[in-house]
C-alpha cells in the first residue's frame, strides 16, 4: 500500500466534514432568507448524556404558526450549559411555513457549521499536503 494513501484518507474525511458544514450552513441561510419570523418561548429542555460524563441540553421551543398551529420543536443544537434557555424564556425564531418543524432559534447554533467547514478544510489541506510530500 502506498504511503500517501493514509493521509489522503484524512483529506477525504475532511471533505466530508466540510460538505456537512456547507449543507448545514446552506439550510440555515435558506431558512433565514425564506423563513417566517416568530416569537416563541422555551417549553422545556431535553437533556441527554453526551457519553463523556456530561449532558447536552436542547431547548424545546413553543410557538403558534401564522395559520394558527401550535408547535413544539426541539432545537437541532444543544449545549452543555443551560445559559439563557430556561423554561418560559422568550425567544425569536424562524421556521419554514411549509414544514414548521424546520425551525431555528435566532442567534443560536449557527457557528457549528462554520466550525465544521474550518475543521474539514484543515483535514483536507493537511491530508493533501502530507500525501503530496510522501508521493515525491
Amino acid at each position: 500500500m502506498p504511503d500517501w494513501l493514509f493521509p489522503l484518507g484524512f483529506a477525504v474525511v475532511g471533505a466530508m466534514v466540510f460538505v456537512v458544514g456547507c449543507v448545514g450552513l446552506w439550510r440555515s441561510l435558506a431558512l433565514w432568507r425564506d423563513g417566517v419570523r416568530a416569537s416563541g418561548h422555551i417549553v422545556r429542555l431535553e437533556t441527554t448524556p453526551n457519553g463523556q460524563g456530561s449532558r447536552i441540553h436542547r431547548p424545546v421551543v413553543g410557538w403558534v404558526t401564522g395559520d394558527g398551529r401550535r408547535m413544539e420543536v426541539e432545537s437541532a443544537y444543544g449545549r452543555s450549559w443551560v445559559g439563557r434557555f430556561r423554561p418560559g424564556a422568550p425567544v425569536r425564531l424562524r421556521y419554514d411555513p411549509r414544514r414548521p418543524e424546520r425551525m431555528r432559534i435566532e442567534g443560536y447554533g449557527h457557528g457549528v457549521q462554520v466550525v465544521f467547514m474550518l475543521v474539514g478544510t484543515g483535514f483536507m489541506a493537511g491530508g493533501i499536503s502530507v500525501a503530496l510530500q510522501l508521493a515525491r
